[in-house]
């Protein structure tokens, strides 16, 4: 394995994190048809943290991890950009901080570092 293991660490962290704002956002939406994409949100969170772990024993798994943020980001900028609100603009913004710190941890426990 190339990676300093606190990287994959702080990242299942940070996901954690991703986590519980999409909680927040998701027990205040007043529209209950975006409940699938709330839901595949949280299936590619769970996904990322399963392939996270998996990382530990097969480096395979960062790549995983890697795309499923950016599927992530998909589902997120969806929700984001038809939410009826703009009082969850910052939960949304920091979700997307914290997709961008992971995949750049991800990128440097694989040696690639800028």
């Amino acid at each position: 394995m190339k990676g300093n293991k606190s990287l994959l660490d702080d990242s299942e962290r940070r996901i954690n994190e991703c986590i519980g704002l999409l909680k927040e956002v998701s027990s205040s939406c007043c529209m209950p048809e975006r409940s699938a994409n709330m839901n595949e949100a949280f299936l590619k969170l769970d996904s990322i943290l399963t392939e996270l772990k998996l990382a530990r024993d097969n480096e395979d798994n960062i790549q995983k991890s890697i795309h499923h943020i950016g599927e992530l980001g998909k589902t997120v900028g969806f929700l984001f950009a038809t939410c009826c609100t703009t009082t969850r603009e910052p939960l949304y913004q920091n979700m997307y901080r914290i997709m961008n710190d992971v995949h750049g941890k991800l990128y440097s426990y694989l040696g690639h570092s800028h």
